[in-house]
């Protein structure tokens, strides 16, 4: 059992487990329980997350589209330099790939980043109403609740679900989030708001309340019986 957990922390790194062997005060197995509960729970919040990144980057090009009357709302002189340099890299990247055919926004607007997305609600789009409250005027923008139909009130929630993103899709500590919970709860009712279908869906591949409330301790008669 030795030899294997010794395998397994030279393979994944001292670094990496650092803060999983602090909590466990040096007992390599509940390190590695906590360790394999993390991977369960960022397995188990890949579906909400999925979903919100695309219902979230999809709402937001319909209600571009929709506010400049193109599909190219992308090529405007609007956008601040940061968001303007991520399209021409998406662009030179798409035109990298194939020169012969031309470029469509929707292969634009699914290359973006989350982060892309979420920076369009920052408070420079609202300076001389760049973007808000114009946005909110489209579907499915004005579906949101009354309460949540303001800008800041989008960034915020948008932003703390691409901070989790962030967390899960960088392989990084998340069990140890004491709200861990409640921004599960907070990521479906966000997809609620922009598509109650995809809501829906997510309700027969969900499971990461019971993943959480499996905890760690379960896992190390599973692991190392």
């Amino acid at each position: 059992m030795t030899s294997q957990l010794d395998s397994l922390i030279a393979g994944l790194s001292p670094q990496r487990l650092g803060p999983y062997l602090a909590y466990s005060q040096g007992d390599y197995r509940l390190a590695m329980a906590h360790y394999h509960w993390n991977l369960r729970l960022s397995e188990a919040l890949y579906p909400v997350l999925h979903l919100n990144e695309v219902v979230f980057r999809n709402a937001m090009h319909r209600a571009l589209s929709t506010e400049f009357d193109t599909e190219n709302w992308f090529q405007g002189l609007w956008l601040h330099k940061r968001e303007q340099r991520s399209i021409e890299k998406v662009i030179a990247e798409l035109r990298k790939r194939d020169n012969e055919q031309p470029i469509n926004p929707d292969q634009v607007v699914s290359e973006l980043t989350f982060g892309f997305w979420c920076s369009l609600c920052d408070t420079r789009y609202e300076h001389k109403q760049i973007l808000w409250p114009k946005l909110l005027r489209h579907s499915p923008l004005r579906q949101l609740p009354k309460r949540q139909r303001q800008r800041k009130e989008l960034s915020r929630a948008v932003n703390r679900l691409r901070q989790l993103r962030n967390r899960v899709f960088h392989h990084e500590p998340i069990w140890h989030w004491k709200d861990l919970p409640r921004r599960h709860t907070d990521a479906i009712e966000l997809l609620q708001w922009f598509n109650p279908e995809a809501a829906r869906v997510l309700e027969h591949t969900d499971r990461f309340n019971e993943i959480y409330q499996q905890g760690p301790t379960a896992l190390i008669q599973e692991l190392y019986p």
